[in-house]
């Protein structure tokens, strides 16, 4: 006797399987050890400073001490972010960490200081985590938060932590660019202390990408920048900038947006100019409607990554090596 055929005996009962559906992770979104988001300067970047004597042993002591270090005083000195407790931050972090399918990272808030600050760290045997003063918890506007907390989860996520503390060390200064680094006659420290500052730019383009990716409408994202840096954040230099004039930056961004990229110049313009608008070119990239197909993308077109890191690459002035 032939057994019937039972439709419901094709149903998927696993509950691995389920599990692994409803926790998908951004592993899809790697390519070349990578991820498709992240400015390939950026990697590149990192990559060169691997390659500098004497880095694999400052790494680690960053890795395995300072930064497990740093996060036991932040915790013994700040406030968990919950539901219950700057909810508005916590929730900005569960957000980020949806659209950017990681963990929920710590998030702790410390007493404010002479200016609004935040930033990430992971390293061996701790959560990652996120620290915010707290008049970025309680003043700043839900768009705001999740574009600083969604930059700080894409540096957690593109392991950004390391390169950034390593400025805490002698010999190691943000601002400092000197060519001395670069043209031979150098010690270990000074081009490192170069190639450091040259990654700062590439690692904020890469962050800001993330961001953009968190926020409900990325469109909004100029008048967000701007009004994060009106309220006196620094940026990863440590500069203030609460004059910038947005409106000029978009009308300057107007013409270059369809300038080729054979014309394509900078010069002249100012950092937050810059990463304006490399951050611009990302919201007309494919890239960011594959993270985010719940958005419309503009005008039903969109850019190739390759084409988006060619101009991003003239716009930093980075030195990732593509050409047009």
């Amino acid at each position: 006797m032939t057994d019937s055929y039972n439709p419901l005996m094709d149903i998927n009962t696993s509950f691995c399987d389920y599990l692994v559906e409803r926790t998908r992770s951004y592993q899809e979104h790697v390519v070349g050890g990578t991820l498709d988001y992240a400015f390939d300067a950026d990697f590149a970047m990192r990559q060169k400073i691997g390659g500098i004597s004497g880095w694999s042993r400052l790494y680690k002591a960053i890795v395995s001490n300072d930064i497990p270090g740093r996060f036991k005083r932040y915790f013994q000195s700040s406030d968990s972010a919950s539901s219950m407790q700057y909810a508005k931050a916590y929730e900005a972090a569960k957000k980020c960490s949806e659209r950017l399918q990681i963990s929920l990272p710590v998030v702790l808030v410390r007493k404010a200081g002479d200016v609004p600050e935040i930033m990430s760290m992971a390293g061996e045997g701790i959560e990652p985590c996120i620290v915010m003063t707290s008049d970025i918890a309680e003043s700043f506007s839900i768009d705001e938060l999740r574009f600083l907390v969604g930059c700080e989860c894409g540096r957690l996520q593109n392991r950004h932590s390391a390169f950034n503390y390593a400025f805490t060390y002698p010999g190691i200064s943000r601002g400092d660019t000197s060519a001395d680094a670069e043209n031979g006659g150098k010690s270990n420290v000074r081009e490192l202390n170069y190639v450091l500052n040259k990654w700062i730019i590439s690692g904020d383009i890469t962050a800001d990408r993330a961001g953009i990716i968190c926020l409900d409408n990325p469109a909004d994202f100029p008048q967000i920048y701007a009004s994060i840096r009106k309220k006196g954040v620094p940026d990863s230099f440590g500069n203030v900038n609460k004059d910038i004039d947005i409106d000029a930056i978009l009308k300057h961004y107007e013409a270059l947006h369809i300038t080729p990229v054979r014309d394509l110049n900078m010069d002249g313009c100012s950092p937050d100019e810059r990463r304006i608008a490399a951050a611009m070119e990302f919201i007309g990239c494919e890239i960011l409607y594959i993270w985010r197909p719940d958005l419309s993308s503009p005008s039903g077109h969109v850019g190739s990554k390759q084409s988006l890191e060619i101009r991003c690459d003239i716009i930093a002035n980075s030195d990732s090596g593509h050409s047009a």
